[in-house]
């Protein structure tokens, strides 16, 4: 009895390192297969991936960890582990503490570490000419660039290069919204769609300059443009354009429209 909970207390802890086999845990856990070095016999021929256990992951504490506050993990098959057995001697429920950078053949770079964190832009985009849009100022040297990459292709990179700081967001897709060292903020996206619950503004402190290669629709109950009070006359709008002599009612000679569209109003 006592060796068994000796098993549990750490006084017979066994530690191993192994490669991520499986991340599809029926239970949804986050746990992953692990084939544990000297354990597993290196070939699938003796110990099928199917035959391997299951391991709990040491998550961080800045994950909630219960009531659905839990986050999926960002290991992958192939990522070299170190962990150790819960059940020390009997080895048979191994927990995951981290993973182990490596050298390796299945990347350009050939090794773990992500490329866009060691200074090399696997990104290609092309600047917008007719905002002049800058270039992405990308000058990354490691290890300043924190960076997060999917399998499928999902980049987000905070970078504190120092005088090349930057956070870039990027979908697989070429959408992409990165902030540049100056402060400046580019977007580029596919088509776009936002809707505001209740009032917006939009305040320049310089120009704005608004281009469509196809048509702007402005639609509105009211439309004021320059804090418009005086009403647009529009194509069909029944306008007194002065003609009729002076002194004669709707009109003072001076050739002024004096009706217009109620909806539209430009300012003095």
């Amino acid at each position: 009895m006592t060796s068994l909970y000796q098993d549990f207390y750490g006084d017979q802890v066994r530690w191993f390192i192994g490669t991520v086999t499986d991340l599809a845990d029926p239970l949804e856990l986050g746990r992953v297969r692990v084939r544990v070095d000297g354990i597993h016999v290196d070939t699938t021929n003796f110990i099928p991936d199917s035959a391997l256990p299951w391991a709990q992951c040491l998550v961080p504490i800045t994950q909630g960890g219960t009531n659905e506050y839990g986050n999926n993990l960002g290991i992958q098959v192939g990522a070299r582990v170190f962990g150790v057995f819960l059940d020390g001697a009997n080895s048979q429920m191994p927990m995951v503490i981290g993973t182990l950078p490596k050298f390796e053949t299945g990347s350009a770079s050939g090794k773990s570490t992500n490329r866009l964190a060691t200074g090399t832009n696997t990104i290609t985009k092309t600047p917008d000419t007719v905002t002049g849009e800058p270039a992405s100022p990308y000058n990354a040297q490691y290890p300043y660039n924190y960076v997060y990459q999917t399998p499928r292709g999902h980049v987000v990179e905070i970078d504190d290069t120092p005088d090349a700081e930057r956070i870039h967001i990027y979908h697989k897709s070429g959408t992409f919204i990165e902030m540049h060292p100056n402060g400046d903020v580019v977007t580029q996206h596919k088509n776009g769609f936002k809707t505001v619950t209740g009032n917006d503004k939009i305040h320049v402190t310089g120009n704005l300059n608004i281009v469509a290669d196809g048509d702007i629709t402005i639609d509105g109950r009211t439309i004021n443009l320059n804090s418009g009070t005086k009403g647009a006359a529009r194509i069909d709008d029944i306008a007194d354009t002065g003609d009729d002599p002076p002194g004669v009612s709707g009109s003072d000679g001076s050739n002024r429209i004096e009706t217009g569209s109620a909806t539209v109003f430009i300012g003095d």
